[in-house]
């Protein structure tokens, strides 16, 4: 009887870690929510924290696109990518680059919208 519950307290145990596992940042498939170039970069973050930035981003005409300009929050959660897929950090990100933003959750409803992104990809001009 102590094996039996001693093995279901390990399958348990295991049950439980495999699904806290994350899966790993990837670039959306979808259509970005917002698609223009960089226009200006304020990094909003103090000393002591993690990289944060808020972009403001253009609009480029005739490419599709949820959004139209657009205020996009970068932190350290935000997938940032070029590409051919390499990484890049925050501090790589310049005005004038062309970027592709997606929204994590729901955005405010101004005039640019405001949103948080989950990910980014950006072309170098």
């Amino acid at each position: 009887m102590k094996q039996l519950t001693y093995s279901l307290a390990c399958l348990l145990l295991l049950t439980l870690l495999s699904s806290c596992r994350q899966e790993p940042k990837r670039m959306p498939d979808t259509l970005p929510d917002v698609y223009g170039y960089i226009t200006d970069i304020k990094f909003t973050s103090k000393n002591d924290e993690k990289a944060k930035a808020l972009v403001a981003v253009k609009s480029l005409e005739g490419v599709p696109a949820n959004y139209a300009d657009a205020s996009v929050s970068i932190d350290e959660h935000t997938l940032i990518e070029d590409e051919a897929g390499e990484q890049l950090k925050l501090d790589q990100l310049r005005e004038g680059h062309q970027i592709q933003a997606w929204f994590d959750g729901d955005v405010l409803e101004s005039r640019p919208v405001r949103g948080k992104a989950k990910a980014v990809r950006i072309r170098y001009e």
